[in-house]
């Protein structure tokens, strides 16, 4: 650990009974707390998909194989819900889906063929792709049509039931010049409206809207900049008073080498109206400051912004995404809110990428969007660096949490804990795990109300631990 962090915060870790073998750690995926029994699935080409199954203790119970080789290069989407959960798994390039229920102790039916029809319904209005989310207990298919209006953006939401039978379907357009705006997230509300972020003005403007489902009707609200790019913006949602906090990097149009970043935040409330003036956080980056973890204390959740090197035109999303996918890696949809990313169109040559040695800031914000607590933390190959791609954050008892993997000299690794205070200080926090495993936090899953569950690593063995706040 770094001098200045300060330990607090008493949690307790406990580690699974046993560990299991796995040939690909790339292709685990985990699914927590289903009927008490926590699901960890792992997929090898060619080979039968395997379920390691432990209960809410971590013992380990048994495995299950499903009774089908894992094709190449095929996507795995996981839809879960309180009892069971959906798994599909699609070849790419193929027209092949795979479609799976399956329940806590790892019986599994084969609903393949019922899938291909539901697909089969839809396929005149699917144009690159959907997304299946659970909402008020249901499976909903969710993907964008009629890609060749240029003004507007149409999506379709699906309702079935559990033989994936469709029990309804909706149709629900917005407001969208398709070449001059991207659209940045979609986020579905509690089944009742959809919020929208979209850059706009070939990306010197950021507009949020929010949509109804029912009616179609619309309210948004917009900021422009003088010429600065907007890119990374994220929602975060505060169910206390339905606020949204939006963040957003800010890039000067390309005159040095080294352009001034920005970072925007602004709160708002449920008519989209601010409820603060906005904020432009001009010192988030100096000190060779590579990545930005913000929190608004008992606001907000935590948001990343990072440094993206020169900028010419639109930025571009970080990662190749489809239509639809997972915007908060670890995230439970039951909470009624269900992330979602859209693709857009790439104009353009831009860039991303940021040195890993680059410093780590986290910065604690109050309710007017002042910094009031701030650490920088330096990171160095040679003797410690947080590695800021590596995260999850979760909430406890309305308290907002996140962590951090670490690596130290000699390739150790461990995990850091970061909350902010009823001080309106930022809490560092050293969880004392084995340092050999590789803890993959992008794959980790939140127990609500208590912690998170994080798959790790070591060399062909793989196991779960859990850490909850005592």
């Amino acid at each position: 650990m770094v001098g200045c962090f300060h330990i607090a915060s008493a949690q307790r870790v406990q580690y699974a009974s046993e560990n299991v073998f796995i040939n690909n750690p790339d292709q685990l995926k985990l699914v927590s707390d289903i009927r008490g029994n926590n699901h960890l699935l792992s997929f090898n080409n060619n080979e039968e998909p395997i379920i390691f199954i432990y209960d809410r203790g971590l013992q380990y119970q048994s495995r299950v194989t499903l009774p089908f080789k894992f094709p190449e290069r095929s996507q795995v989407q996981i839809t879960r819900f309180d009892n069971f959960y959906y798994l599909y798994i699609h070849p790419q390039f193929t027209q092949k889906h795979f479609f799976f229920k399956v329940d806590g102790n790892g019986g599994f039916t084969d609903l393949s063929a019922r899938f291909q029809e539901l697909l089969a319904s839809q396929s005149q209005h699917i144009k690159i792709g959907f997304q299946l989310i659970s909402s008020q207990n249901n499976l909903w298919m969710v993907y964008h049509t009629d890609l060749d209006n240029d003004q507007k953006n149409t999506v379709i939401i699906t309702q079935t039931d559990s033989l994936l039978n469709v029990v309804k379907t909706q149709k629900l357009e917005y407001d969208f010049k398709r070449y001059e705006e991207k659209l940045q997230q979609e986020m579905l509300m509690f089944g009742k409206y959809l919020l929208v972020l979209k850059t706009t003005r070939s990306g010197t403007a950021l507009e949020v809207m929010k949509v109804y489902l029912n009616t179609g009707y619309a309210i948004s609200n917009s900021f422009a900049s003088s010429g600065y790019f907007y890119s990374q913006p994220a929602f975060s949602y505060d169910r206390e008073d339905s606020s949204v906090t939006v963040s957003a990097l800010l890039t000067e149009p390309r005159v040095t080498t080294d352009p001034k970043r920005f970072i925007f935040i602004s709160r708002l409330d449920k008519t989209l109206a601010e409820k603060v003036p906005f904020t432009i956080l001009r010192s988030q980056f100096k000190k060779y400051t590579g990545t930005n973890f913000l929190l608004v204390n008992g606001l907000s959740n935590w948001m990343r912004v990072r440094a993206e090197q020169e900028q010419t035109s639109r930025p571009v999303a970080e990662d190749p995404i489809t239509v639809y996918q997972d915007a908060d890696a670890g995230l439970q949809s039951t909470d009624g809110i269900n992330r979602l990313l859209a693709k857009a169109t790439q104009s353009g040559p831009a860039y991303s990428g940021v040195d890993p040695l680059q410093g780590i800031r986290f910065s604690l914000l109050d309710k007017n969007l002042k910094v009031i607590s701030d650490s920088l933390v330096r990171n160095s190959r040679e003797s410690y660096t947080l590695r800021a791609n590596q995260f999850i954050r979760f909430e406890i008892k309305n308290k907002e949490y996140m962590l951090v993997n670490q690596q130290f000299v000699k390739n150790s690794r461990g995990l850091l804990m970061v909350n902010g205070n009823e001080k309106q200080q930022l809490n560092f926090t050293d969880i004392r795990v084995v340092d050999r495993n590789d803890y993959l936090l992008t794959k980790s899953q939140v127990i609500p109300g208590e912690g998170v569950i994080v798959p790790y690593i070591h060399k062909l063995e793989a196991g779960l631990i859990k850490v909850t706040m005592q």
